[in-house]
């Protein structure tokens, strides 16, 4: 007769077999189902063990594997349960010996371990992490027989975790050796703060501020403004990602700080991840520049409204005289004495210079008035930008804007310009054969190197900008040199050089001849002489003229120059004649001294791209 057993572990149903001898007898037939159960019963475990993910074993007392499932085997980087069998110890398997004495310490004291995770060797000689359960079989004596359980290998899960831990552990000294302050808040309530921040407001340790609110770090000028960004960045609402604003320490000093926010996600929370960096050494050097700068603007318009007036005050009495002169000249037309033409001449010369000098100085009134309009202009976009960093401007406010830039660009930089497509190439070739006529008197060599590009810009611009290059290098070029111009387009634009092979600017002068009514001679070497003679100069009256325009216009202007290396400082002068150069035997010797190469870089638009490509 056939009873059946339910197993307690794993829940199967065994066949029970009744022991001979009993009263029950069993029939030929009963036997032949039991064995089959049997088989059936020995297949699934079988299959189980064969194809197991898992890597299956056991072990003898002494640690020798008895049996290993095909897994296990593999795990191990052996070809067969076999090879492993035979061929290595569970205890040799262990990288630290002391792993396998801990999950026997394990064993013996509870009989079973779950998950035990320890670095095990494989064949090649490599090391990999397996996870362990296992448990101890013991006689009835309690004397342990043998070992089986189950690995898992998690090399890869672990390598994940060693890296995490790495990138955690390098963030964290990263943050916390921060020059910048690090917070997280949740609101308005920090989650973590970071010891340059701890050591910026004065605290004592990050108890102090963990989960409490940033209030009190805030000045009460900004309080609002800071409290409105948190409370729309909660919303969901746009917000400046940077913005500055004035905090306070625990001893009450003020404290300028730049801020940068992101939203990250923290423990499960959403939350705010904020860089403050210390600016207070920046704002206040800035607000000590800003009272400087008023002070010298202030003095500067005091002076510019005194020689204004000192150049408006000589117009009468200098057509006062001029007017006797001419009254003077009439009277003695027919016994002028030759002393006399020689007064009236000297007057007349130096009458005419005064006039001019009046008449530039109006002049220089006017392009600095149109130089001060477009930095006007400049600053108005700047400071509607970094408006717009700190909240969106509202469409009535940027209407408003858009009048005031009109009223001062109408009112301040004069009339619009007329721009038109011009050839450039030709331009400067028709500039520079005019220029050659007026110049006629130096011995200068011209050359235009370039080919037919068009630019968009107002006829006069592109004149004015030129003939001042021009005259300026002819001015700075000794009789017997050479004055080169070039036009060539690249991916910054359309670029006119104007070079020349004179005395050059020193170092010291550089940075300054761009800012306009500047000149390098010395000013007690400095004498008035026709336009285009060697060493006129100006009063750079041309120059501050074209650093309008680039502002205006968005023309580039650059500079590269060095000075003849025969005369380097403001103080030695040249000869202007190559030929009468102590030092120079000719003229590639003198080109090859010094000289000056300034660059204009015109803005290339749609219309004159397609031009230029189809020419």
């Amino acid at each position: 007769m056939k009873k059946i057993k339910k197993d307690d572990k794993s829940g199967l149903k065994i066949p029970e077999i009744v022991q001979p001898g009993t009263d029950s007898l069993r029939s030929a037939t009963e036997m032949k189902e039991l064995e089959t159960v049997l088989k059936e019963t020995e297949a699934k475990y079988k299959n189980i063990f064969e194809n197991a993910q898992e890597g299956i074993f056991q072990t003898d007392r002494e640690g020798r594997f008895t049996q290993a499932n095909p897994s296990f085997a593999r795990i191990h980087g052996y070809d067969s349960p076999v090879e492993i069998m035979h061929s290595i110890s569970a205890r040799e398997l262990f990288v630290d010996p002391l792993d396998h004495a801990r999950l026997i310490e394990f064993l013996r004291k509870s009989g079973s371990v779950q998950n035990f995770e320890a670095r095990l060797r494989i064949k090649n000689g490599k090391t990999h992490w397996v996870s362990i359960n296992v448990m101890s079989f013991r006689d009835k004596n309690g004397r342990t027989i043998s070992y089986e359980g189950t690995m898992l290998d998690i090399t890869e899960r672990k390598t994940t975790e060693e890296a995490l831990l790495e990138s955690e552990e390098r963030y964290r000294i990263a943050i916390e050796n921060s020059n910048d302050g690090i917070l997280i808040l949740q609101g308005e309530i920090c989650q973590y703060a970071n010891r340059q921040y701890i050591k910026m407001f004065g605290f004592e340790s990050p108890e102090e501020i963990i989960g409490k609110s940033i209030k009190p770090t805030i000045h009460p000028d900004d309080i609002k403004m800071v409290t409105d960004i948190i409370n729309r960045r909660q919303r969901g609402e746009s917000v400046p990602s940077r913005y500055e604003f004035k905090g306070l320490t625990t001893k009450g000093d003020i404290l300028y700080a730049e801020i940068s926010a992101a939203s990250i996600t923290y423990r499960g929370m959403s939350v705010y991840l904020i860089y403050l960096r210390d600016v207070t050494e920046r704002k206040r050097a800035e607000e000590s520049l800003v009272k400087s700068h008023k002070e010298l603007e202030r003095l500067n318009k005091a002076k510019t409204k005194a020689v204004n007036h000192v150049s408006h005050e000589l117009k009468t009495p200098l057509a006062v005289i001029q007017g006797t002169v001419r009254i003077l000249k009439r009277k003695f037309k027919d016994r002028m004495s030759s002393d006399l033409e020689i007064v009236i001449e000297v007057l007349e010369r130096n009458i005419k210079r005064l006039l001019d000098i009046s008449r530039e100085t109006d002049e220089i009134f006017r392009v600095s008035q149109e130089v001060e309009a477009g930095i006007v202009l400049g600053d108005l976009d700047r400071l509607l930008k970094r408006m717009e960093n700190l909240s969106e401007i509202p469409e009535s406010i940027r209407l408003h804007w858009e009048i005031l830039k009109e009223w001062t660009d109408r009112y301040l930089a004069g009339s619009s310009a007329s721009f038109q497509l011009i050839n450039l190439y030709t331009a400067v070739v028709s500039i520079v054969e005019e220029i050659k006529v007026t110049a006629a008197h130096r011995n200068l060599q011209f050359k235009v190197n370039g080919r037919n590009i068009f630019i968009f810009i107002d006829p006069l611009i592109l004149r004015n900008i030129t003939e001042t290059l021009i005259k300026n290098a002819i001015e700075n070029t000794p009789d017997g040199g050479m004055i080169e111009l070039s036009i060539e387009e690249n991916d910054a634009g359309v670029l006119l050089h104007v070079m020349d092979r004179g005395i050059g600017i020193t170092e010291e002068n550089r940075d300054l001849i761009l800012d306009g009514l500047f000149h390098t001679k010395e000013t007690d070497l400095y004498s008035t002489k026709k336009p285009f003679d060697f060493g006129a100069g100006g009063k750079g009256l041309g120059l501050l003229r074209m650093k309008y325009y680039a502002q205006r216009y968005g023309f580039g202007i650059s500079l590269n120059s060095a000075r003849c290396v025969y005369i380097p400082t403001d103080r030695d002068i040249c000869p202007g004649s190559i030929s009468q150069c102590i030092h120079c035997k000719t003229v590639d010797d003198c080109i090859k001294s010094g000289g000056t190469t300034f660059t204009i870089t015109f803005p290339v638009g749609k219309n004159t791209n397609s031009m230029n490509q189809k020419k």
